[in-house]
């Protein structure tokens, strides 16, 4: 066994305010290291996702639970809104306080989203429905500069860098934009934390582990441990899914990735970046896997 992890579980998210299913819904591929048997699942809101994930990352090993948000926001963001402590932990808290999500996916992101604008003082989230727009949260992307927070993180510049197309965690809305899905992804991952059941388990990659992972055996990491459930952000877009055999895209790249990280040894899924990388990272998270 190649990989560093005895499961994989690969989410593709949504950030629907109606149960929905199908295209542009929740995916999720549970696939187990040992014998490559896999399972797919299609839930209709998040709160199902998180019963349904529960059980996918509630098992002896260890876990990968990745998922394709962003985990972070760029270097500055915790401090331009005044919160303490360690930034991107502190920024998960405050999302999860105040973003509510129900049962039928009715949430108020608009409202978060809009609120976080007030606090740093410069609209930086956008792309809302107009009903939901106004002084502190528009439509269409603002006029601010990067001397504020810039539009990308490092780990997205990478990757523009060689030719991908990262969407910024500031549009809230339209396709392929991320920002509303790590809103209400980052609040359902901190009641992971915070899950009796689980929550000793939890690591979020690379925030409380390093940019490294462990070797399948070697145990290199001592972040990272033998039973541990490491949370983190991946791309389902970097690698093909032609050769995969389902009738919609977005099952066939959590698939298709999911083997990717269960045939691939853990040098493969980090990037070798410089230190200046690597200190970036941990207030603004990176994309784990091929990129």
């Amino acid at each position: 066994m190649t990989s560093p992890f005895h499961r994989v579980v690969i989410v593709d998210w949504s950030a629907s305010s109606t149960p929905v299913t199908g295209t542009d819904s929740i995916w999720i591929c549970t696939l187990d290291v040992a014998t490559g048997s896999f399972d797919v699942a299609n839930v209709p809101t998040r709160a199902a996702a998180f019963d349904a994930i529960v059980g996918a990352v509630d098992i002896p090993g260890r876990v990968l639970l990745g998922v394709d948000v962003a985990l972070g926001y760029p270097l500055g963001f915790a401090t331009r809104l005044g919160l303490t402590g360690t930034p991107w932990d502190a920024i998960w808290e405050h999302i999860s306080l105040h973003l509510h999500d129900d049962h039928r996916n009715r949430n108020n992101r608009w409202i978060v989203a809009a609120d976080l604008n007030r606090r740093l003082g410069t609209n930086h989230f956008w792309g809302a429905p107009t009903a939901a727009t106004g002084e502190h949260l528009t439509s269409t992307r603002p006029a601010w500069t990067s001397r504020h927070l810039p539009a990308y993180r490092v780990t997205e510049r990478r990757l523009l860098e060689r030719g991908r197309r990262p969407f910024s965690v500031w549009q809230l809305l339209g396709a392929g934009s991320v920002g509303s899905q790590s809103l209400t992804c980052i609040a359902v991952l901190q009641r992971l934390r915070e899950l009796p059941l689980l929550g000793d388990r939890v690591r979020v990659w690379p925030f409380e582990t390093g940019l490294v992972l462990p070797g399948p055996t070697d145990g290199t990491n001592d972040a990272i441990g033998d039973n541990d459930i490491v949370v983190a952000e991946v791309w389902p877009s970097a690698i093909d899914v032609d050769h995969v055999e389902h009738p919609v895209k977005d099952a066939r790249q959590v698939i298709a990735l999911a083997h990717w990280f269960a045939t691939h040894e853990a040098r493969e899924m980090v990037p070798d970046a410089t230190h200046a990388d690597r200190a970036a990272a941990l207030e603004e998270g990176w994309v784990l896997g091929p990129n």
